[in-house]
């Protein structure tokens, strides 16, 4: 793949101007990347805070495949996340020191330090995904009732930029896997760099708690949740709550 790498000072959101682009046909291996973002959104709506010094890129696709290719996109991008933080980690103090969260979250010593936002759009014959990811690298927001980590508790970040090109080659990397290999080689490569199977854990929805121990994932990438009684039941949505 060939990505064209666009730099901006500020922006309101990566995401937003990639999907415009792609809006008016811009062809996909597109990269948009700021260094300042006053209006970066994560999931459920929320907002990412971005002090300056941190990752905030968004990346362009269009899959010949949507489904399939969206269905793995999650662990796909976390697992290059996890991939690229540990490139930059040459000294390991411990195993725990990075994991992953499912779906894409990606903690440092239990906080979490990057996040990914999917969104699909487009008419047939121009449908596109753009993945908006951001990850604190110099510093981590200060967000009440939010314990969030940076790569500078670990090590002398790189910029942002280096940061991001060495993502998106993960990314390449990992998504040729699972075209070429189908999705098992990226569910394992997941399962080695997440919480352990057995961790205790809590699945919300709204205000709906449901408490239980993580499971594994099945064969589409649904967490599974063992509950107290016995059953295993598969979670699609909702937030992952670790003790």
């Amino acid at each position: 793949m060939s990505w064209r790498f666009e730099y901006y000072e500020t922006l309101g959101s990566t995401s937003d101007l990639c999907k415009a682009r792609a809006e008016v046909g811009e062809p996909e291996h597109l990269a948009i990347q700021a260094f300042s973002q006053t209006s970066g959104r994560g999931t459920r709506g929320r907002t990412w805070t971005d002090p300056g010094g941190n990752l905030a890129i968004s990346l362009l696709f269009r899959p010949a495949d949507p489904k399939a290719f969206i269905a793995a996109l999650p662990f796909v991008v976390a697992v290059a996340l996890f991939e690229t933080a540990t490139h930059f980690c040459s000294i390991v103090t411990g195993p725990s020191r990075f994991m992953l969260k499912w779906p894409n979250d990606l903690l440092m010593h239990g906080r979490k330090m990057a996040g990914v936002l999917i969104e699909t759009g487009g008419l047939q014959g121009n449908s596109w995904v753009v993945v908006g990811i951001g990850a604190n690298l110099r510093q981590a927001p200060e967000i009440p009732g939010r314990r969030l980590a940076a790569l500078v508790e670990a090590t002398d970040p790189p910029s942002a930029e280096v940061f991001g090109k060495v993502l998106v080659t993960q990314i390449e990397r990992w998504a040729l896997i699972r075209e070429r290999e189908g999705f098992a080689p990226v569910r394992a490569a997941w399962l080695a760099r997440a919480h352990p199977v057995g961790t205790p854990l809590a699945v919300q929805r709204c205000e709906t708690y449901i408490t239980g121990s993580f499971s594994g994932l099945d064969a589409q990438g649904r967490l599974l949740l063992a509950l107290p009684h016995g059953e295993t039941i598969p979670v699609v949505t909702g937030d992952i709550l670790l003790d």
